[in-house]
């Protein structure tokens, strides 16, 4: 099991909470992202666009990545939870987005946060209009059993990451100035 909710108490109003906070994490990407607009905006172009270390993403990465997780993969997660047949347990993959380095870089920040939003208020439509039994049915995520607890816990958890790895690269591009050779 991923966590806790994955076999959450059957009492309706406690789960009702559960999706509730689950959904606000999720709401809360969008706000958060525009949030860091301004503080991204007065950054050097090096700041948003490189890496301190290989295989780390930029926060040009990281903010397609996001985007394109919640119009892909993610949304699909939940088409599929949402059509799997009572007793039926879909095999959800979490599935990398393949991003294009050139449209990327290409892209504004003001259009790569618009991407976050749009994309993520997509899927908290889609989220909102679940049944109660499609949240606890069980499905497989990556192989392991889950439930939609399970899977938006995960996104919320990845949101996190992501967001806390652009809050370093601000801190080290505003404090240290040491990302990228320190330009």
């Amino acid at each position: 099991m991923l966590d806790r909710y994955a076999q959450p108490e059957n009492d309706p109003a406690r789960l009702a909470e559960r999706r509730e906070v689950l959904t606000d994490q999720l709401a809360w990407l969008a706000d958060e992202a525009e949030a860091l607009a301004p503080l991204l905006a007065d950054l050097p172009e090096w700041a948003v666009s490189e890496t301190a270390l290989p295989g780390e993403r930029s926060v040009r990465a990281a903010l397609a990545r996001i985007a394109a997780l919640d119009a892909g993969p993610r949304y699909a997660w939940l088409r599929a939870l949402a059509a799997a047949p009572a007793g039926a347990a879909p095999a959800l993959q979490g599935d990398e987005p393949v991003l294009d380095a050139a449209d990327v870089a290409a892209r504004s920040l003001r259009e790569l946060l618009a991407d976050v939003r749009s994309a993520r208020t997509a899927l908290l439509e889609r989220l909102a209009g679940l049944s109660e039994s499609v949240w606890a049915a069980e499905a497989t995520l990556d192989g392991e059993p889950a439930t939609l607890y399970d899977v938006t816990l995960r996104i919320a958890r990845d949101d996190a990451d992501e967001l806390r790895a652009i809050a370093y690269r601000l801190h080290e591009a505003t404090v240290g100035g040491s990302l990228g050779g320190g330009r």
